[in-house]
């Protein structure tokens, strides 16, 4: 003979839901609009947390600046410079400036030069703590130049 549900379990468990329909309603509510909050603070303020598409293109070709070819590392800086704008590519590279791969942070030094033909020094190979320096040196530039872009 076949085991079935007792009637008032059932009615037990559409009793919960039903009891609690618009805690859960709620919670989904609040739950969206602080994932929404995040999402829009993210765009204003440029955390990084959700990258946009073109970061996340940009990304793609630093992430091939880690290479031992220097020909391979300069077709990468050559098409992040035509398929990515400047506004969104500089500080990616920026960023890319504090890696922990020597070629990437010298392709990404060559590149900033190129794009935003300031020359502000920067020793891929140099200590750490020069390297935070001119990483710094580079984010306050951008902070001031940015309009140009």
């Amino acid at each position: 003979m076949e085991a079935s549900v007792p009637p008032q379990a059932a009615v037990r468990r559409r009793g919960f839901f039903q009891r609690h329909r618009a805690k859960i309603l709620l919670t989904a509510l609040v739950v969206y609009t602080l994932a929404l909050g995040v999402a829009v603070c993210d765009d204003v303020f440029h955390w990084g947390i959700f990258p946009t598409a073109l970061e996340r293109e940009a990304q793609g070709h630093i992430r091939q600046f880690d290479n031992e070819n220097e020909a391979a590392r300069k077709a990468a800086a050559d098409k992040l410079a035509a398929e990515v704008d400047d506004f969104v590519a500089i500080p990616e590279l920026i960023r890319a400036l504090g890696d922990s791969s020597l070629w990437v942070r010298q392709a990404a030094a060559d590149c900033l030069r190129r794009l935003t033909k300031a020359d502000l020094p920067f020793d891929p190979a140099a200590a750490p703590a020069e390297r935070r320096a001119a990483i710094a040196r580079w984010r306050q530039w951008w902070r001031e130049n940015k309009d140009r872009f």
